[in-house]
């Protein structure tokens, strides 16, 4: 794919091939008849313009077919692990087949929801990265779990512009850029800073815009407009000899390393890479996540056993009834209520406060009582891995309690993030202490096809989720949400358990 230099409002936006849409059929050969279906004529003559992303995933060549008045007119041949775009209308139908059999490999329909028009022909983002074939239904856990404690949070998946997405930026300016979501104030509401020559990371959606000042100012230099699938963003002065300085230095072509790196990455898996680069798999293992209803137990002592069960395959959640007793619960309460303020968002020495999350947080370590370490050690068991690993000098943070009133949330969120080092969160360990009296449950948005999930657990239970792939990458689909309470109040608390080793050891969070 071909990098544009895009000289507006002193901007360069890097764009990737995004994800592969749905289609007839995931890869391979289509289970549907190849029977020709004459198109809505009416439909047809639509004056909405749409483009096609087309990612050829195959091993063979793959013809990109026009369809309409009863013949088919190839358009474009893609040779493998290429990629193009084709210009098109709303409703008109287009077939892929390959070029060496004439093999149907999909059908495709131009929607008029840009998301929908991104082909990924071949192995699906799921079979790529975990060898998935399926991403099943909850209907598969059997009336003991739903709907009784994981529930859909759609009767169908939500198609709509406004896209969740994690999206990284990388600046060359030679100043703090602070950058606020366009919410139609003059203002705008911040959303945090970016150092010289830095880097941040943010969630954000699909035609959300930002406006980038200089920190302390009025002084705008760029306004934003975020699109699925242009996720790494470089910003850059309109300054030829300051750039002729910049292009000489590490930082510059480190951006330009990563910038070829999540390019191919994206055209090899349909999915953007958002983790650090370069970044190793991680160390640390996950529980398999073969099929929904999949069991893993876990012997916590001689008389007690506890079974984590798969809910999500991707993103790959389990959930675990019983982790904590009423006393271990009543023992990270009391710490809470001594505890809790407002809770901010962004990292450690940076967070600032926002509507998205209004929830009170507290802290406790593992070493404060006898009792915070016999719970730690139950974590180190729910989640396969040795005690040391828990420690604060290791991979564990602190221990974060969280409570939300009524109407109180955390909206839709990564727990990872690319803060310049390969560290990141690998898993997350929610439990609930004392569930509200209506909703107020863990929402994961993008599951199943983005009809989304619910988690709504009793006390004691808990939800665990993955933020990193096998292969290293954070997972766009990991995205959740504390979503709102109804009525009463929500204790729950979260353990964050990194990959590589980070030592929390000095830090009270």
């Amino acid at each position: 794919m071909r990098m544009l230099d895009i000289p507006v409002a002193l901007l360069i936006l890097c764009a990737l091939l995004s994800s592969g849409a749905k289609g007839n059929c995931l890869g391979g050969e289509c289970d549907v008849d190849d029977t020709y279906r004459e198109p809505d004529p009416e439909a047809q003559s639509s004056e909405s313009q749409m483009m096609l992303h087309v990612v050829n995933g195959e091993e063979d060549k793959i013809g990109v077919y026009w369809v309409g008045s009863g013949e088919k007119v190839l358009i474009v041949a893609i040779d493998p692990r290429e990629s193009t775009n084709v210009n098109s209308y709303v409703n008109h139908q287009f077939e892929f087949r390959s070029m060496a059999t004439g093999t149907l490999k999909r059908r495709h329909i131009v929607s008029e929801v840009m998301e929908d028009n991104h082909i990924f022909l071949g192995a699906s983002k799921t079979e790529s990265i975990e060898g998935v074939e399926s991403l099943g239904s909850l209907e598969e856990l059997g009336d003991e779990v739903f709907p009784k404690y994981v529930r859909y949070q759609h009767s169908r998946p939500v198609r709509t512009r406004e896209i969740p997405m994690g999206a990284k930026f990388r600046s060359f300016y030679p100043n703090v850029l602070s950058y606020y979501f366009d919410d139609g104030t003059k203002q705008g509401q911040y959303n945090g800073d970016i150092k010289p020559m830095g880097r941040s990371a943010i969630n954000t959606y699909a035609t959300h815009k930002f406006i980038l000042k200089k920190k302390g100012t009025n002084q705008e230099v760029a306004r934003i407009t975020m699109e699925h699938g242009k996720n790494f963003v470089i910003l850059q002065p309109d300054d030829e000899k300051y750039m002729a300085k910049i292009r000489k230095t590490q930082f510059y072509k480190d951006v330009m390393d990563e910038l070829k790196w999540v390019t191919e990455y994206q055209n090899r898996t349909g999915l953007p890479w958002l983790s650090y680069h370069p970044r190793q798999p991680p160390i640390l293992p996950m529980w398999n996540a073969d099929h929904i209803g999949q069991e893993h137990t876990v012997v916590v002592n001689p008389e007690e056993t506890l079974t984590l069960k798969v809910i999500s395959l991707r993103p790959r959640v389990l959930f675990i009834e019983n982790v904590l007793n009423e006393k271990q619960i009543a023992h990270i309460m009391e710490f809470g209520r001594q505890r809790v303020k407002r809770s901010a968002v962004g990292n450690s020495g940076d967070g600032f406060f926002t509507d998205t999350r209004t929830s009170r947080t507290a802290w406790v370590r593992r070493e404060e009582s006898k009792t915070m370490e016999e719970i730690f050690q139950r974590f180190a068991k729910v989640l396969n891995l040795s005690d040391d690993r828990l420690q604060h000098d290791k991979n564990a943070e602190s221990l974060q309690i969280v409570t939300y009133g009524p109407g109180q949330k955390y909206s839709p969120h990564h727990d990872f993030s690319d803060n310049g080092a390969p560290p990141q969160r690998f898993l997350t360990l929610f439990i609930y202490l004392k569930p509200a009296e209506s909703e107020g449950g863990t929402g994961f948005p993008l599951a199943f096809d983005r009809r989304g999930m619910k988690v709504l657990p009793k006390a004691g239970s808990g939800v665990l989720w993955y933020n990193m792939l096998p292969d290293g990458n954070a997972d766009e689909m990991s995205l959740h949400e504390g979503m709102p309470v109804g009525k009463g109040e929500k204790w729950g608390c979260n353990l964050w358990v990194w990959d590589p080793i980070t030592n929390f050891g000095g830090m009270m969070n």
